[in-house]
């Protein structure tokens, strides 16, 4: 059974190369460049020859676009700052023969400055996993800026022991700048869909996902790092709120 890897990437030449090591168990590898301006597509030329560059406004429009560009059956769908280990690889490659089932969800394990992260996070900076190990026929991504829902289809297999290890922020700085931009293109996506704001607004609501992330998913036991997971988990929705009503300001 052939297996397609299927990687998104946005200026990411620090990370490309280690993610794309990590992929040459699959039988083909595509790279999905978006406005990307640095050397991540020279690179990117040194594992593959499937490199595809483009400008997607919508994150679900170039992940779509990415699962026609696969060839096999099988797909595997990371993103440039997430790595498969050699035991997840092996385990990639049994899952894929059983032929009863169509899709996997694969745990992820979230590192800041290689430090292992582990609980307290939300999915609004780093989710615990994802399905992404599907057949190529049986996922569809809707359309939206940041985090886009998706429908997938079929029977779900069993869970993986391994788990993708996502090198998400190299330091605290890039933390909090994908919290920022991640709040800004979520301001976007409730601009668009004119949105109702007033849950966005409640302290109660702020108070409840902290509460979620420090105490119930354990980030308490990262540290000072998990309080600071915990409190941009918490603040999201108010600083996305934030910035969708100075949208409406500019914009209306």
């Amino acid at each position: 059974m052939q297996i397609s890897a299927l990687v998104i990437a946005r200026n990411e030449e620090i990370s490309i190369s280690k993610c794309l090591e990590s992929l040459k168990f699959a039988d083909e590898i595509v790279v999905i460049l978006d406005r990307s301006s640095d050397r991540t597509e020279e690179f990117s030329k040194i594992y593959t020859k499937k490199i595809f560059s483009g400008n997607w406004i919508l994150e679900g429009d170039r992940r779509n676009f990415g699962i026609t560009k696969c060839s096999y059956e099988w797909i595997l769908e990371i993103d440039a700052d997430e790595i498969i280990s050699k035991e997840l690889a092996k385990e990639i490659k049994i899952k894929i023969y059983q032929k009863k089932y169509d899709y996997f969800y694969i745990n992820l394990i979230n590192y800041i400055y290689n430090k292992k992260i582990v609980g307290g996070w939300m999915a609004c900076l780093a989710p615990d996993g994802k399905f992404c190990l599907f057949r190529r026929k049986n996922k569809i991504w809707s359309n939206k800026k940041v985090h886009p829902d998706y429908r997938i289809f079929g029977k779900k297999g069993k869970e993986f022991k391994n788990s993708i290890d996502h090198m998400m922020s190299k330091n605290l700085f890039e933390l909090i700048c994908r919290f920022n931009r991640n709040t800004s293109l979520h301001a976007e996506d409730l601009f668009d869909q004119e949105a109702n704001l007033k849950k966005n607004f409640s302290i109660r609501k702020i108070f409840s996902r902290f509460i979620k992330c420090f105490f119930i998913r354990k980030g308490y036991k990262n540290g000072g790092i998990g309080l600071l997971v915990a409190i941009l988990c918490s603040l999201y929705p108010y600083v996305a709120a934030l910035k969708t009503k100075r949208l409406e300001n500019i914009k209306r």
